[in-house]
């Protein structure tokens, strides 16, 4: 048999330093320069000077953990959560909240600037456009993990960098409705029987009440189900159980929120947006942005069940919503008839591919003025292509990943078109999540 030679990974030398940190990243790291090299410390906020370790060292940049502060920042604030840097959900809740969204709003500058060689003068100079709410008891949508150690439940989110489950009775940034239950459904579920057969939770808190999605492996006993039933009733929640199918079990099956005073309709395995305050506003800037006239023919692509779509239709002539997903464009159409008193535009929803070119001839061959998009994280590389050719007026482009909208963008002002405006959705305060929105407008028009 051939023996090959592995090299052995060089260990990393402990190497201390002492830096001031400059800056802080969109990650909430703090960033520091020593003898020409970036080194990026974890935890360490802007104005401190601090002793660090290096945890790895590369040819240009360095990254590095705190031994010691020698004094800590004006930003610096007290974490609200008991299990700050043990849970894996949020990150930054040493980082005053004004301090987080300016270094997710430079990061996405930054970004936009050096991905399409244009050098934003006129964002630059302008006001930060900072689209926030409440830095807390926002989250109106969490998916909680289960495991089950020494016969007991473990119920919360894994912790950072680790599929370890941390055990949580409180959460600072779901809504009040949502953080209430958590302790007593802990409770309620170390009753049930068949522990072993839990998946994992959703929960959802919207105008039309509380919705408990139960994930489980195999089918529940009769006295579990009738636990589950039992704790949904006594708290006014509709409960469904998810196995091969979703399956409701008690409470309400008519789940909607309203935005614009309109009702949308969902099933609660249909995605929305997790924070309806930021979510309100973030629909208010698009029409404020699109600046819609009873003459203007909309295109929404991927407009899932109406978010973005409803509103628009209640100030345009025609709306065009198109969706991957057929339930989606069905439940938009049904939220539609539903909203019928408001929408004053004709309105068509379509099913289609927005990554398959072969299917663009299905929404591409009718006229558009302005336009939304709201892909999800693979951007919308081919649909931005297409755009460019129908040539609107106004683009309104909603991102929750910057690298994808820098891709994209570059395309549409390869294209003639300008950006216009960018803010910061603060969707996902304490986290480093960065989503965000932009306008172009077509060169010349």
């Amino acid at each position: 048999m051939v023996n090959f030679y592995t090299p052995q990974k060089k260990k990393l030398t402990p190497q201390k330093l002492t830096v001031t940190v400059s800056s802080l990243d969109a990650f909430g790291q703090g960033v520091a320069n020593h003898k020409g090299k970036t080194i990026f410390v974890k935890s360490a906020l802007p104005d401190e000077t601090v002793d660090i370790e290096l945890t790895e060292n590369k040819k240009n940049y360095a990254k590095a953990k705190v031994i010691r502060y020698h004094n800590h920042s004006k930003d610096r604030v007290k974490p609200l959560c008991e299990y700050y840097q043990q849970c894996g959900g949020c990150e930054l809740q040493h980082v005053a909240p004004h301090l987080q969204q300016q270094a997710k709003y430079d990061a996405l500058i930054n970004l936009l600037q050096k991905e399409t060689g244009q050098p934003l003068t006129n964002i630059i100079e302008s006001s930060p456009q900072i689209i926030a709410d409440k830095p807390y008891y926002y989250r109106r949508r969490a998916r909680l993990s289960i495991n089950v150690v020494k016969g007991k439940l473990v119920i919360g989110f894994r912790q950072a960098e680790s599929n370890q489950i941390i055990n949580i009775k409180h959460c600072p940034v779901l809504v009040d409705e949502l953080d209430a239950l958590l302790a007593p459904l802990h409770s309620m579920l170390n009753c049930i029987k068949q522990k072993k057969a839990l998946g994992h939770i959703e929960l959802m808190s919207v105008d039309s009440g509380i919705i408990f999605v139960l994930r489980h492996t195999m089918p529940l006993v009769d006295q579990d189900v009738n636990l589950l039933k039992q704790f949904a009733e006594n708290n006014n929640i509709s409960l469904y159980f998810h196995g091969k199918d979703l399956v409701h079990i008690t409470g309400n099956t008519e789940h909607f929120y309203l935005i614009n005073h309109l009702k949308l309709t969902f099933s609660p395995l249909d995605f929305i947006q997790v924070n309806s305050k930021i979510n309100q506003k973030m629909i208010d800037q698009a029409l404020d942005w699109l600046t819609l006239q009873p003459t203007d023919q909309v295109l929404d692509l991927f407009c899932g069940m109406g978010n973005f779509s409803l509103p628009i239709a209640t100030l345009s002539k025609t709306l065009t919503g198109i969706e991957g997903v057929d339930a989606l464009v069905e439940k938009a159409k049904f939220n539609t008839i539903l909203n019928s008193t408001e929408i004053c535009a004709e309105t068509n929803f379509l099913t289609s591919n927005l990554d398959d070119t072969q299917q663009f001839s299905i929404w591409s061959q009718s006229q558009y003025n302005k336009v939304l998009l709201d892909p999800a994280r693979a951007g919308a590389f081919n649909t931005t292509l297409e755009l460019a050719k129908l040539a609107p007026s106004k683009i309104v482009y909603i991102s929750c990943n910057p690298a994808t909208l820098a891709r994209d963008s570059k395309q549409l002002l390869d294209a003639g078109y300008q950006i216009d405006q960018v803010a910061i959705l603060d969707m996902f305060p304490q986290t480093k999540h960065i989503e965000s929105m932009l306008l172009l407008i077509k060169s010349g028009t």
